[in-house]
């Protein structure tokens, strides 16, 4: 029972984090949208928030917050995602940034 456990564990663990790579990034923040961008283009973009500045880079097909004014900074120590349906958010400064593939699926995401 352990070993049949552990290897239903293994496969759904494989399955579930083999997400497809996405192809833009939506910014929004609160519940404005800043805009859609192409993951295949090395940008850097500076987000003014409510709190300051937030520096968001893209480069090689993945995205990351390099810089933000918030305290914790979480949105800086998830690092670079590139995969689909993945999500930085700095709830302080509110912004999201979330990887999203050439059809939108349904999802919601609130503060």
């Amino acid at each position: 029972m352990i070993f049949i456990f552990i290897i239903l564990t293994g496969y759904f663990s494989l399955l579930l984090w083999n997400l497809p790579q996405g192809e833009y990034l939506k910014i929004q923040m609160g519940k404005k949208e800043i805009g859609s961008f192409s993951l295949n283009q090395n940008i850097t973009k500076i987000i003014e928030g409510p709190v300051g500045k937030s520096e968001i880079i893209i480069k090689s097909g993945k995205v990351r917050i390099s810089k933000s004014p918030c305290t914790k900074k979480y949105c800086i120590h998830q690092g670079w995602i590139n995969q689909l349906n993945q999500t930085i958010i700095c709830v302080p400064n509110q912004i999201s940034i979330s990887i999203i593939g050439a059809q939108s699926d349904y999802d919601s995401l609130n503060y």
